[in-house]
């Protein structure tokens, strides 16, 4: 049975401080769009900062997003945040839940271009 998840670790987790680091240039085609919550869920051909392939992009103008369909091939411009996580959580993390992780990431769109 697994343990209930520490109220402690979710806090840290949703406070987490994020810092910008870097803004990258992927390819890839939008997954889902969802421009009340201002988020897009994108799938991209190269592996991102953290090593997935899909992510969530935060999408600071909901503007960004008009005329963007799903499945069609863009280039997105995305800037690249992550925060460290303490080792009394990575710890959690691992002995709990087979997890290992020393950042959690964030990213947010800066712009998006459709190829053709």
């Amino acid at each position: 049975m697994m343990a209930v998840f520490p109220k402690w670790a979710a806090e840290e987790i949703s406070k987490a401080n994020f810092t910008y680091v870097e803004t990258v240039k992927y390819s890839g085609y939008p997954l889902d769009i969802d421009s009340e919550k201002k988020r897009v869920d994108v799938q991209f051909y190269d592996r991102l900062p953290d090593g997935r392939y899909i992510a969530t992009l935060d999408v600071p103008d909901a503007k960004l997003l008009d005329g963007v369909e799903k499945a069609e091939v863009y280039i997105f411009s995305v800037k690249v945040y992550e925060a460290s996580l303490s080792d009394r959580l990575k710890k959690l993390l691992s002995e709990e839940y087979g997890v290992s992780i020393d950042k959690m990431y964030k990213f947010e769109l800066e712009s998006i271009e459709r190829m053709d």
